[in-house]
């Protein structure tokens, strides 16, 4: 049995990492990959790809061939841009089956002279990591919220520090193992690595949230198109993280049944003439579609489809709102809501949110990004380019530099049994 030292040297010698970290958003709608690397400027874009989704439900994958098929289509997209092999990259997770709860952790300091070094740190979050998760899940990040020092709490960097008790409140965020085996087969499938999985929401926060507002408190919603995703951050961490099964996708669906067209037609409309507060549109104001059985060309009132897409609007606004008060912190964010996800594009939705749930709301659109930024410049391209940032940032942490919410990753641990398996 190879020993992690043994593992990390054969990663070393046998694959050689480069100097671009490459991203997979692999959603319900869309499949996206990302390229690009750190300058002195900045974070800069040399590759984008994207693909239409049809192989996944809700976050979940349903059609494995498709989805590989939507991977590498993507994937080589990217690579003909930027003239660099895609061998593996930081891949997005998300789905109804991701679940979070909190945990806490305690270890008496090693040392003799009551120093606290880093693997105390790591034996501290161990001891969190240590709690009862069923056979058929996966832990997939282990989140450090802060640590005690002998009853002191509120320290967000132990090592140094002088104590003989340290405890950490961590946030575990899992999976369920088939969804993730998953995921990691279509993308070896399509002939990549996978670095590491990250939680889609996690990533989003770190390419829309500013630092002031993950101390300050926040809630991120990410409208994807099969699921809708939450994370509520207060004091430089995430606390709550959850996954609601309805997306933009939902509304799309309501259109086409509401007024009997096809998908299609129905996602033209909503992008078009959609709206989500139905008193702002004219009551004069006509939209013309073409019905399904119907050769004739149809006329019917914009305010008929902004009545259509208001319930599941004020559905998910009321999810959210739910999940809100579940995490604690329901009407108590100073940094308010930040939504971001192609769902969020809907007019008026913004306007609804503020009004549904008593918070300030901004949209979130991905900053900071050099180079072909202009091609992902919008909500809908968050995740994509928070996974980017989070490659970069898990690669440099040993200088201090950790993502929002980074944890314990469980990446090097799945790689280490699947190659052990494979020997």
């Amino acid at each position: 049995m190879w020993s992690t030292s043994s593992f990390q040297t054969f990663q070393e010698r046998f694959l050689p990492r480069s100097k671009f970290v490459s991203a997979l958003d692999i959603g319900t709608t869309k499949i996206c990959c990302v390229v690009g690397e750190q300058t002195e400027r900045g974070l800069n874009l040399v590759g984008v790809g994207e693909s239409p989704s049809d192989g996944l439900r809700r976050g979940v994958v349903v059609n494995m061939e498709k989805t590989v098929r939507g991977i590498s289509h993507a994937v080589d997209a990217a690579q003909r841009m930027c003239g660099h092999k895609v061998e593996a990259a930081f891949v997005g997770l998300a789905g109804t089956h991701v679940l979070s709860q909190n945990s806490r952790g305690m270890i008496a300091v090693a040392r003799s002279d009551r120093e606290i070094g880093q693997d105390d740190v790591t034996r501290v979050i161990d001891a969190a990591r240590a709690v009862s998760v069923p056979n058929d899940r996966e832990i997939i990040h282990v989140v450090p919220r802060g640590y005690v020092v002998d009853g002191q709490e509120g320290v967000k960097d132990a090592v140094g520090m002088s104590g003989g008790r340290l405890e950490v409140e961590a946030h575990i965020v899992t999976g369920s193992l088939t969804a993730v085996q998953n995921v990691v087969k279509c993308v070896h499938q399509a002939g990549m690595n996978v670095e590491d999985l990250v939680v889609q929401v996690l990533a989003s926060a770190e390419a829309v949230l500013s630092d002031n507002e993950v101390e300050l408190g926040v809630a991120l919603v990410d409208i994807g198109g099969g699921t809708t995703d939450i994370a509520l951050f207060t004091e430089g961490s995430v606390v709550h993280t959850a996954v609601l099964p309805v997306g933009a996708m939902h509304v799309t669906n309501d259109i086409a049944i509401g007024l009997r067209t096809t998908l299609t037609e129905a996602e033209m409309l909503k992008v078009n003439y959609g709206h989500a507060i139905p008193a702002c549109i004219p009551s004069e104001e006509m939209v013309e579609l073409h019905q399904i059985g119907q050769d004739r060309v149809q006329v019917v009132p914009r305010r008929h489809i902004a009545e259509i897409i208001a319930p599941r609007a004020h559905e998910i606004l009321e999810m959210v709102r739910i999940e809100m008060r579940r995490g604690g912190h329901d009407g108590f964010l100073p940094g308010g809501v930040v939504v971001t996800g192609g769902g969020c594009r809907l007019l008026g939705f913004t306007e609804a949110a503020q009004e549904h749930l008593d918070l300030p709301v901004r949209i979130g659109t991905p900053h900071g990004a050099l180079g072909m930024s202009d091609q992902v410049t919008g909500p809908a391209y968050a995740t994509a380019i928070g996974l980017l940032r989070w490659g970069l940032k898990m690669r440099h942490q040993q200088n201090g530099h950790v993502p929002v919410g980074a944890g314990v990753s469980a990446g090097v641990q799945r790689t280490f049994r699947w190659l052990k398996d494979f020997f």
